[in-house]
C-alpha cells in the first residue's frame, strides 16, 4: 500500500468508511495492494481511491475487501448500508424522515406512517421484513380510511411488491390468519406474488381477538412500530434508528418467521368467494 495517505474527515460518511477500512486493513497485517485489487477485481488505483475516501465502494467490493482482510462480513454489511444511506440522503428533501435532534425515535401516524415507510422502500438496498398481525386485511382499512391515507397505504403495499422484483432484493412478510377472511387475503397475496421468488410470505396462527404491535424493518438499519388505535383502527407508531433496538426487532421477527408456515399452492387454496 502507498505509504502516504491523505488525512480523512470522520464527519464525511465516505471518508469515515475509508478510515474504518484502513483500520481493518491494518489489523489484517496490511495485505499487499495487488492482492486486494485481485480480490476486488479492480485496479490498484481503485483500491487506493477507496482507501483514500475518494470512491465509495460497492457492496461487492466491500465484501471482497472484508473477506480478504478476515473481517466480519455481516457486521460490515450494516456499516456499508448505513454509509450508503447517509450518502444518498439529501438534507432538504429528506428532512421529514430524519429522527429528531439528540434522539433516534420519531412518532408517525396516519398517512405519514405509510409515506414514511414508502420512502424507506425507495432507499432500501438489501432486505425488508414486515409483520401483519391484525384481525382485518389491509384492503379493509384502505377502503375505510380517508382518501389520502388510503392512497398512501395502497402505494406502500404496491411498493413492496415492485421493490422485491429487482435482483438481490428480499421481502419477507409474516401474516396472521386468525379468521377465514385473513386466511383468504393471505392466499390472494400469495398467488399474486408467486412469480416473485424474492417476495415470501409465511402465516402464523393468532388466537387473540386483538391486533398486535407490528414491525417493518428496512435493511437492518431502520425499524417502524405500528400500533392500532382502538376502535378507530388508525395506525400510529414510531420510526426508530437505534441499532440495538433494530437488532432486537430483527431477532423478534426471525422468531415469528421460524414459527410460521409457508402457504399452500394455488390449487390447494380456498376459493376467493365470501
Amino acid at each position: 500500500m502507498p505509504s502516504a495517505r491523505r488525512s480523512l474527515d470522520p464527519d464525511q460518511p465516505a471518508e469515515r468508511f475509508a478510515m474504518e477500512l484502513r483500520d481493518l486493513h491494518r489489523a489484517a497485517g496490511r495485505p499487499k495492494q495487488r492482492i486486494l485489487a485481485a480480490a476486488l477485481s479492480c485496479s490498484n488505483a481503485t483500491v487506493s481511491a477507496i482507501l483514500n475516501g475518494r470512491r465509495f465502494p460497492t457492496w461487492q467490493q466491500t465484501e471482497a475487501f472484508v473477506t480478504a482482510c478476515g473481517g466480519d462480513v455481516s457486521e460490515w454489511k450494516l456499516r456499508w448500508l448505513r454509509t450508503d444511506r447517509a450518502l444518498g440522503d439529501d438534507a432538504t428533501e429528506h428532512a421529514d424522515r430524519q429522527p429528531p435532534a439528540g434522539g433516534s425515535l420519531r412518532p408517525v401516524s396516519g398517512r405519514e406512517f405509510y409515506t414514511a415507510m414508502l420512502a424507506e422502500i425507495d432507499r432500501a438496498r438489501y432486505r425488508i421484513m414486515t409483520t401483519y398481525i391484525r384481525l382485518r386485511p389491509a384492503s379493509y382499512f384502505i377502503g375505510f380510511t380517508d382518501e389520502q391515507t388510503g392512497r398512501a397505504a395502497a402505494a406502500y403495499f404496491d411498493g413492496l411488491r415492485a421493490w422485491s422484483a429487482r435482483p438481490g432484493r428480499s421481502v419477507r412478510r409474516v401474516i396472521a390468519t386468525p379468521t377465514p377472511e385473513m386466511a383468504r387475503w393471505a392466499q390472494r397475496l400469495h398467488r399474486a406474488t408467486l412469480k416473485q421468488p424474492n417476495y415470501r410470505i409465511r402465516v402464523i396462527d393468532w388466537p387473540l381477538p386483538t391486533d398486535a404491535v407490528n414491525l417493518a424493518l428496512f435493511d437492518d438499519t431502520v425499524a417502524f412500530l405500528a400500533f392500532t388505535n382502538g376502535t378507530t383502527q388508525e395506525l400510529s407508531g414510531f420510526r426508530i434508528d437505534e441499532p440495538a433496538f433494530v437488532r432486537g426487532a430483527i431477532g423478534h421477527f426471525e422468531q415469528l418467521w421460524a414459527a410460521g408456515r409457508d402457504l399452500s399452492s394455488p390449487e390447494d387454496a380456498e376459493p376467493d368467494s365470501a
